[in-house]
């Protein structure tokens, strides 16, 4: 890169103080200089030596960004990255679909990395970070944060150092420098699944004259094990009455893929009324809910006397549900659009509706006579080791 001059280091009589510097000659023609305040001539000299090598290893943006600060950083990262997210031919090219939470995100890690320089922050300063987050009590409710909580902010951080490496203003990823910072392992498997009668206790409190509103989506939610923003996205055009059916588009679709889920007759019933009152447009939002319900729901759930609730739950029930109830697992995936079957089961919980069933079907089993028949009728097994332990 470029023909860099030897450079100098002398004593400034204004600032009382020495100066190092470097001028040279970039791949471009440019003329480029750097100037830096020192403590002594040797400090200097080691100074210059440093610049040289680095111009001869790394890029222009490598050198331009020696001084970038992480808010420098984190804006470049906001406009180029954390942005509404843009389709093409149903399939999303640039942007994210998180991009108004990620940017509230952003503006915490602003907060606390924002006067550092990128290449001041280390290993050990992001660990410290995430140790004293984990021990910070959440802002709104007091309590303790949760480790999913932190994480999500902890992968932001990390994408944005990435971006720093992709873009060349960063040799080494400070996060690589020491044991993993993020581990899925470490948040706690969420286990909550709603029974029947909870079901319908919340169905139930979502009728009220001021909650109303909500008892469709939460309804379909159950059918359909839709995620909240691909039913709060979907469109009458995506609803096929006559076929009782509705389909996630791949643009509202985490996983970016488009999938069809038929829906029983009731949902479809208060579709259909639903249809009637509105119009039905296909332009029209199904739910006409913009922005957020979370107060109506959190007042249906006090009422209705459930608790460590999240409406992502009515997802894994309703996961849950078709599972016990016979279907299959790879069309359950295609119903609920997992791809991968590891995070497909996260959803699969333990409800006691299906434990229930299991040691049904553990009291039917009879132990002794299906190892007498595998032998031929010719082993004798003694009654007591054939009982099972309770």
């Amino acid at each position: 890169m470029g023909r860099p001059r030897q450079g100098s280091v002398y004593y400034n009589k204004a600032r009382k103080t020495y100066i190092a510097q470097l001028d040279w000659t970039d791949d471009t023609g440019k003329r480029r200089q750097r100037k830096r305040q020192v403590e002594n001539i040797s400090a200097g000299n080691n100074l210059v030596k440093k610049w040289i090598r680095e111009i001869d290893e790394h890029d222009v943006a490598y050198i331009d960004a020696e001084r970038m600060t992480f808010k420098h950083l984190a804006e470049k990262y906001e406009a180029t990255r954390l942005i509404e997210p843009q389709y093409r031919d149903g399939v999303k090219v640039a942007g994210l679909r998180s991009w108004e939470m990620q940017r509230w995100r952003l503006k915490h890690l602003i907060k606390i990395f924002g006067k550092r320089r990128i290449r001041s922050i280390t290993y050990a300063d992001i660990e410290r970070y995430r140790n004293e987050r984990l021990a910070t009590p959440a802002k709104i409710t007091k309590k303790q944060r949760g480790i999913a909580d932190v994480q999500r902010g902890l992968s932001l951080l990390g994408a944005i150092f990435t971006f720093a490496v992709e873009n060349e203003w960063l040799t080494g990823h400070p996060f690589k420098k020491g044991k993993p910072l993020i581990s899925m392992a470490m948040e706690p498997p969420r286990e909550r699944v709603f029974s029947t009668d909870e079901q319908r206790a919340i169905l139930q409190n979502c009728q009220t004259t001021t909650r109303r509103h909500i008892y469709p989506i939460v309804l379909v939610a159950l059918d359909s094990g839709c995620r909240r923003g691909e039913l709060l996205n979907l469109k009458w055009a995506d609803v096929d009455l006559d076929r009782g059916t509705l389909t996630v588009l791949a643009e509202n679709a985490k996983t970016n893929r488009k999938r069809a889920i038929d829906l029983e007759p009731i949902t479809v019933e208060q579709l259909r009324k639903m249809a009637k009152e509105s119009g039905g447009f296909a332009d029209q939002l199904v739910f006409g809910i913009k922005a957020t319900f979370q107060r109506a729901w959190h007042v249906s759930l006090k009422d209705a006397k459930v608790e460590n609730a999240h409406f992502h739950d009515l997802r894994a029930t309703a996961i849950t549900t078709w599972l016990l109830r016979g279907m299959s697992m790879p069309f359950a995936m295609a119903r609920s659009g997992h791809a991968d079957p590891r995070t497909f089961m996260r959803y699969v919980r333990m409800a006691e509706e299906i434990r229930e069933k299991q040691r049904e079907q553990l009291r039917e089993w009879d132990l002794a006579a299906s190892l007498a028949e595998l032998a031929g009728g010719d082993v004798e097994i003694e009654p007591e080791r054939s009982e099972l332990v309770n």
